[in-house]
């Protein structure tokens, strides 16, 4: 499908709109796959909600006495208003606003009935209370509890993507990215800018869309909860996209990342997070829902998140 005869409901061209929700990746600059093709002149906002479980600890349930060096327990909540416009047909400049804050989400109960259907271990989730606010770095001597309804971070990030390439049902394009975090509740010491730079890829066949995407991010955080970071860190992602109906669309999404710490155990493991993602379209309006799973390091991002996202597109003329 060439660029000048992308129909008006051209959202079906973007893969899922979802960042990580690791409880660190979150706090940083996250990149996030991108369309690579663009209807010169359109605008899209869009307005999204991600609540978050987070669970993650060193303590190893057959042995309760073993000394931990950190335990993650609480909910996170992300609002975010993107907004986007394509100048040409191989530009597309993007913003957006988010407020995470550390709002009930009521997801304890769910994690803890997805991972029994599924025949996957509770990780010690079973063993604790629910609904718990907790941050507990001993070696730090650090301790937060009780922080629901707390404000995690403001973040605004600016981007900006250039299809660098495209013949016959192949497209790459290039994506620099800027994101300022105004961290609020938990301490990040260093500068408050990240940076990055991303390719995407696509390939698309009938009903059938491939994508895939590499980055690299600078973080100008040197420390977070306590901890060294790796200020250089790598990306990789790739996605599958099946048109069911001119309306319908399903997706899932792989997600891979270096880890952002340098200390603390699985926390300074790679991030690999599953995405699985259905998308109603209807003219100009698009409704996606994503749910979002850890996997292989089940103490390194959240155990489970979902993504609820409204967009609309409309030309400038």
């Amino acid at each position: 499908m060439g660029l000048s005869t992308l129909p008006a409901d051209a959202a079906e061209t973007d893969p899922l709109w979802a960042r990580s929700q690791a409880p660190l990746k979150s706090l940083m600059l996250s990149p996030i796959a991108r369309p690579t093709e663009f209807k010169p002149r359109e605008w899209q906002i869009a307005l999204s909600v991600n609540p978050a479980s987070i669970f993650a600890t060193d303590r190893n349930p057959k042995e309760p006495d073993v000394p931990v060096t950190f335990e993650l327990d609480y909910y996170t909540v992300e609002y975010r208003v993107d907004l986007r416009f394509n100048p040409t047909e191989r530009w597309q400049l993007s913003g957006s606003y988010a407020h995470r804050t550390t709002d009930d989400a009521h997801l304890d109960q769910l994690t803890l009935s997805f991972h029994k259907l599924f025949g996957l271990g509770q990780n010690g989730r079973d063993q604790v209370p629910k609904h718990r606010y907790l941050i507990s770095l001993p070696q730090q001597g650090v301790t937060l509890t009780d922080f629901g309804g707390e404000t995690f971070a403001h973040q605004f990030e600016l981007a900006a993507s250039f299809q660098a390439y495209r013949y016959f049902r192949h497209q790459l394009a290039v994506t620099v990215s800027a994101q300022y975090n105004d961290q609020r509740y938990l301490e990040r010491e260093g500068d408050d800018l990240d940076l990055g730079l991303q390719l995407d890829y696509s390939y698309e066949w009938q009903d059938h869309r491939l994508n895939a995407l590499m980055a690299y991010t600078h973080t100008g955080a040197k420390a977070l909860l306590g901890t060294p970071t790796k200020q250089e860190l790598g990306h990789f992602g790739v996605g599958y996209r099946y048109r069911i109906t001119p309306r319908h669309f399903l997706f899932t999404e792989y997600l891979f990342s270096q880890g952002a710490l340098k200390a603390l155990g699985p926390l300074a493991d790679p991030v690999h997070e599953v995405n699985l993602g259905y998308r109603y379209q209807r003219g100009e309006l698009a409704l996606d829902f994503v749910m979002m799973e850890n996997a292989l390091n089940a103490d390194n991002s959240a155990d489970i998140a979902f993504n609820f996202r409204l967009s609309y597109r409309f030309d400038a003329d």
